[in-house]
């Protein structure tokens, strides 16, 4: 896990070089940097060392002929299956970034699907001066790319490509932030800055000219199941083989265990092929409202693994709050409980964790799941129709739904997560924040497409970048095997019959039923929470209050000043006033960074 950077100028000689010292924070092991002959071409690379910590795996990276330099963010988890299809490469050392330029070498794009693991990464070829940048199938880790004045820039955070005059985003995405608590996942972040689309790529030719083109679009490889027992075998299978898979590493490997479902399996499976070697981590807040660490201890008393229980007190908790919001790359409404977890288990001195992320997308974790298939009659209406039936809803879901263009089951399920309405975005003279996602594979029945909606409007935008700029922040790489594409593929296209049933997530529960300790799936589905609600009446009062004053002066608006207000008094939710500090401190942020 690691940071990137580059730049390419189309026009010699070059502009300055960019900051790789702003992406230190990703990669504490070390640095590399490599300009070509011709000094308009840039690759930069700050390293989090966990497969082959040697030189051998220093980057930037060349393949043996050196043709092409490598820079890049992630893990290969099966890249040692791929070297026996080079049998005539003499290898250097045992990384995956060497595995990875050479593949490339032999085969360029048809490279890709061959690889199974979460990547972002950019390959100079010194033959026709051009560079491809490539992010995995579900845009774990990020990638953001800048074109400008022909001059062509790239890095895995937003804040490396920053302009000194730049501190406000676009006002689409500034829109989208404060209808969802988070930038867009598709789509300008700032004048000429967007994401390299998961399972994309986007190649810059000598000349200047840009092509893009997708080499993963969701497509299914549901093996064919002869009822719900063998549905529950493949997902057990397809599970165990993705964790197992997720386990390689030449520096010590820990779970968060959180005593919840996903969490839960990834630390049976990985303690079963691990045993003491792996070490699992549950953080008790004994300010939160319930403590999860005695049904955490019992899973990892089955696990067999190191177990460590972290507890934190208030007066740290509440520092690590405000450590968390400066430190964010991108403003997010939901980061920091991320932050927290990461930055405890990473001062144990441990460098890789597994996380259950994306469990509850895939086997029905939400609401969505259940209310959905409820409101999905308001797209087969005439869409006026539609409209008139929204406007008559209770306020909360006239909000939600109000100023849709239709009523898709996607639509629908990105649109449940809206908390600041169209018009309330109208009124401030901003954009509607109407996310776009990209659309969903063919064949998907209507829990599959709810699963596809969550995880485009919702994982990838939100949960996956928060756990990427939390967790890097802090430099601990979190990998997330419910995320391994063959899984993916398969359990989208499972018939929903099979994933229905009584409980949480019943198909995942019922395949793992005989590991699991019964008070893990039998009880409410609960996360942690902290009380923040509480703190931004009491010790976060002040620092709340700055960050929506902030937002107040650096936008021009009194609405961040008029929700405060609410706030106070009982009315609004604190996540609406938690947004425009958030932002608001963001915001300061930019400006003082660029003001120096």
């Amino acid at each position: 896990m690691c940071g990137i950077l580059g730049q390419i100028n189309v026009n010699w000689p070059g502009t300055s070089l960019p900051q790789l010292s702003r992406l230190s924070h990703r990669g504490p092991d070390g640095e590399g940097e490599w300009t070509n002959g011709n000094g308009n071409v840039y690759l930069g690379h700050t390293r989090l060392a966990i497969l082959d910590p040697t030189l051998a795996g220093r980057q930037p990276m060349s393949d043996a002929s050196q043709r092409f330099m490598l820079t890049f963010n992630g893990e290969i988890y099966n890249h040692l299956d791929l070297r026996p299809m080079m049998p005539s490469v003499r290898w250097r050392g045992t990384s995956d970034t060497e595995t990875l330029i050479e593949l490339f070498a032999h085969k360029g794009l048809e490279a890709l699907p061959l690889l199974k693991g979460m990547f972002a990464f950019a390959i100079y070829d010194d033959t026709d001066h051009s560079v491809l940048l490539v992010r995995d199938r579900l845009g774990i880790k990020p990638l953001w790319f800048r074109s400008q004045e022909k001059t062509f820039s790239f890095a895995s955070e937003v804040r490396a490509l920053l302009r000194p005059d730049e501190s406000v985003p676009d006002r689409q995405a500034l829109s989208e932030y404060l209808g969802f608590g988070r930038m867009p996942g598709n789509g300008e972040i700032f004048n000429g800055m967007h994401a390299i689309s998961p399972g994309g790529w986007t190649r810059l030719s000598g000349n200047g000219h840009i092509e893009k083109g997708c080499w993963w679009n969701g497509r299914l490889t549901s093996p064919k199941v002869q009822g719900r027992i063998e549905c529950v075998q493949q997902v057990n299978q397809l599970v165990t083989t993705a964790i197992k898979e997720h386990l390689i590493s030449d520096v010590g490997v820990g779970a968060f265990l959180s005593g919840g479902i996903d969490s839960s399996i990834v630390a049976l499976v990985a303690g079963k092929e691990l045993g003491k070697k792996l070490k699992t981590f549950t953080v008790g807040f004994p300010q939160g409202d319930y403590d999860e660490r005695l049904i955490a201890r019992r899973v990892a008393d089955r696990a067999g693994s190191e177990h460590c229980e972290l507890e934190i007190g208030e007066d740290a908790c509440l520092s690590w709050v405000k450590e968390a919001v400066l430190c964010l790359d991108l403003p997010s409404v939901d980061a920091i409980n991320t932050f927290i977890v990461s930055k405890a288990v990473r001062n144990t001195g441990l460098k890789v964790a597994l996380s259950g992320l994306g469990g509850d997308e895939l086997f029905g974790g939400y609401p969505s799941f259940k209310n959905v298939p409820w409101l999905n009659w308001l797209g087969a209406l005439p869409i006026n129709i539609s409209r008139q039936l929204v406007n008559i809803m209770p306020q909360n879901l006239k909000d939600k739904f109000g100023g849709l263009t239709g009523f898709t089951t996607s639509e629908l399920t990105v649109s449940r997560r809206r908390f600041t309405s169209v018009a309330s975005l109208r009124g401030m003279g901003l954009g509607d924040g109407v996310p776009a996602i990209p659309k969903a594979p063919m064949d998907l029945d209507t829990m599959g497409k709810i699963s596809w909606a969550e995880m485009q409007g919702y994982m990838i935008p939100m949960l996956l970048r928060d756990s990427d700029q939390m967790s890097m922040a802090v430099g601990l790489e979190i990998r997330v095997p419910f995320l391994d594409h063959r899984l993916v593929e398969g359990v989208l296209g499972f018939p929903q019959k099979y994933k229905k049933g009584r409980g949480v997530k019943p198909l995942l529960v019922d395949a793992f039923r005989a590991d699991l300790p019964r008070e893990v799936y039998d009880r409410p589905k609960q996360g942690f929470s902290l009380p923040m609600a509480d703190w931004i009446h009491g010790p976060l009062a002040e620092f709340t209050s700055n960050g929506v004053t902030a937002a107040a002066d650096l936008l021009g608006l009194s609405e961040p000043l008029r929700q405060r207000d609410l706030f106070k008094a009982g009315i609004l939710h604190w996540t609406r006033v938690w947004n425009w500090s958030v932002l608001g401190h963001w915001l300061s942020k930019q400006k003082t960074v660029n003001e120096n």
